[in-house]
């Protein structure tokens, strides 16, 4: 009775094999026709429009692709055959997504999609008290305006003209979108359209959120102090009447001051840093007079830095072949690894090294190819990263490991010896404080707001329930009371509008998770001590890494995320733990500051 059973059994299995050796090689040679068109378009600028058609063209194909194999998929997934990494290839296998909407639906969607993204290079604004002069963009226009004006008015005006033309403009559009997007959910398979949301996580919605809840618990102390010393930073600027104590500050007013972090940072940009009189070590400066003035110089001593920590060395045929970036904005040109799929290859385009970001980015974009090359072992549908943005923490854990001022000394670039002292890393923590701590929270409640959207607990349009989740986590007001007259959620999505926030929250958080492990591993940080504190690690020539680090690249996405951080990190949990300790020199200076200044923490 039970050999038909396994008759079938086998068959199924067989059938299986071939079906997904079949997958991996229609779907490489469509990922690959769309990274050639993707990669084209960077190299010869973003409008060339045969490559942009050509990245549409491959993107269409996919999806039809998908389409067609969806039943057999279906099929197999509910026969349970298969050993564990064929099972995990077909829960790795792309969804239908939006085209399960039907066409009519699918494609009011993409519209809908289309005309909310991107909002900050589409929506053009009118020049303050210049009604007929309605040319400007977000960015860098109005940016730089904001950033160099000292008319208060001036800055109001635009951020009301902002929210006017990019959130209340784009509210039909939005609630539309969210309707629409939940339905996609229950076609997709999904009782729960937050569980859809964070599909890409491989959590629910409920735990996507209790990890999310978690973590702004953690970072709540921090933030506090900071924020208390912000707002005595802004209240020392604009006055007591717009910045009074004990209540959040004023929106407008604190993107300006936390927004020039992310520019090329002078010290007179900020009043109440720790160290006025050491400012911010110069290291474009450094970096000319070191001799690393080209990409390509710059390229293979950064090659030399992975291979110290253990990682294969690069090819000589990885520079032969990389093509520099056409960009004709300098300050959105970023080095870039490109992995193809058909054949197991990568390829690299840079950007002119004018500045330390650049040097940085090459830290990051290497990263990415040494993760590109150990994945390549793994069948197409488990090459890519086990959640979106892991593979940028790991990148970006290796970019902050090299901002060390020991290793930054060790290279040359920082002579004197009291760049390693304290006032001098409390000045740079206080810099990377503004670009992370501050913008955690906002990630938080875009996305928060989003899933509170889904779950069916408020409107889609709610701007008091957004203003609300905005003050209690950001601690910031608008300039003037927002009510459900008007709609701001849109103004603040400055990617995609159905861009998680999530994956790029925790891929911060996991970057300091990653860097605090391997700095405790080499022996490199020591909790508590004052000479080897986590700011000051330096991972340069760690050979005992690579080996480690290699593996769990090479296991691409065919492991969940947390197995993944089982074997890299020997923990499963995402902690907020590595930022907590790493800016726990900032942390002690600003309790300090805030006491000896009698400076309110907290709001009402």
């Amino acid at each position: 009775l039970a050999l038909p059973l396994v008759l079938a059994n086998t068959k199924s299995e067989s059938g299986l094999a071939a079906f997904l050796s079949e997958i991996n090689q229609q779907l490489a040679a469509v990922y690959d026709e769309e990274v050639l068109a993707l990669m084209k378009s960077e190299l010869r600028g973003h409008n060339v429009s045969t490559a942009l058609l050509q990245a549409g063209l491959a993107n269409e194909k996919l999806i039809n692709y998908v389409k067609t194999q969806h039943s057999r998929v279906a099929k197999y997934k509910r026969l349970h055959v298969g050993d564990a990494l064929q099972r995990r290839q077909l829960e790795r296998m792309p969804q239908l997504g939006y085209e399960a909407l039907g066409d009519t639906e699918a494609n009011q969607l993409y519209a809908l999609a289309g005309n909310m993204s991107n909002s900050c290079q589409r929506v053009a604004l009118c020049a303050y008290r210049q009604p007929h002069n309605c040319t400007l963009r977000l960015i860098p226009d109005v940016q730089r305006v904001v950033q160099e004006t000292q008319d208060l008015q001036e800055i109001e005006y635009y951020w009301l003209e902002w929210r006017r033309a990019a959130g209340l403009a784009k509210r039909r559009q939005f609630v539309a979108f969210m309707e629409l997007y939940q339905k996609t959910a229950k076609l997709n398979g999904y009782v729960h359209a937050e569980d859809y949301w964070f599909r890409q996580l491989e959590l629910s919605g409920g735990q996507a959120m209790m990890l999310l809840n978690d973590m702004m618990t953690a970072l709540r102390p921090l933030f506090l102090q900071f924020h208390a010393h912000v707002r005595a930073s802004l209240r020392r600027m604009h006055g007591e009447r717009l910045v009074p104590r004990g209540r959040p500050y004023p929106q407008h007013l604190a993107e300006v001051f936390l927004g020039n972090a992310f520019r090329r940072a002078r010290a007179d940009w900020f009043q109440d840093m720790p160290s006025p009189e050491w400012g911010f070590a110069n290291i474009t400066e450094a970096l000319h007079r070191r001799g690393l003035r080209t990409t390509q110089r710059v390229f293979w001593n950064v090659a030399e830095y992975f291979h110290g920590l253990g990682l294969p060395q690069l090819q000589n045929s990885l520079w032969t072949y990389a093509q520099p970036v056409a960009s004709l904005n300098e300050d959105q040109c970023w080095h870039k690894a490109w992995r193809f799929y058909t054949l197991p290859s990568v390829n690299f385009s840079y950007c002119p090294l004018n500045d330390e970001e650049r040097f940085f980015g090459m830290f990051e974009a290497q990263s990415d190819l040494h993760y590109f090359q150990a994945a390549a072992a793994q069948p197409t549908l488990l090459r890519e990263q086990p959640f979106p943005n892991f593979g940028d923490a790991l990148g970006k854990c290796f970019s902050l490991a090299a901002s060390s001022p020991r290793y930054l000394r060790k290279l040359g670039l920082l002579r004197d010896m009291q760049w390693l002292s304290l006032p001098a890393r409390l000045n740079r923590l206080y810099l990377q404080g503004l670009r992370v701590i501050f913008l955690l929270p906002v990630f938080y409640v875009l996305d928060r707001y989003r899933v509170e959207v889904l779950s069916g607990h408020i409107k889609a349009d709610d701007n008091e329930a957004y203003w609300r989740l905005t003050e209690m986590y950001t601690g910031a007001t608008a300039p003037r009371r927002r009510s459900n007259e008007q709609f701001d959620v849109p103004a603040k999505l400055l990617m995609e509008v159905d861009d998680q926030y999530t994956s790029h929250l925790l891929s911060t958080v996991l970057q300091f998770q990653l860097y605090e492990h391997f700095c405790i591993t080499t022996g490199q940080y020591v909790a508590g001590s004052v000479n080897k504190p986590l700011d000051l690690c330096d991972l340069s020539d760690q050979r005992q890494l690579g080996e480690n680090l290699f593996q769990v690249m090479s296991l691409g996405s065919s492991l969940h995320y947390k197995e993944v951080l089982q074997k890299l990190i020997g923990t499963r949990e995402i902690s907020m733990n590595g930022l907590l300790a790493y800016f726990q020199p900032l942390k002690d200076w600003l309790i300090q500051q805030n006491r000896q200044n009698n400076i309110e923490v907290g709001w009402l």
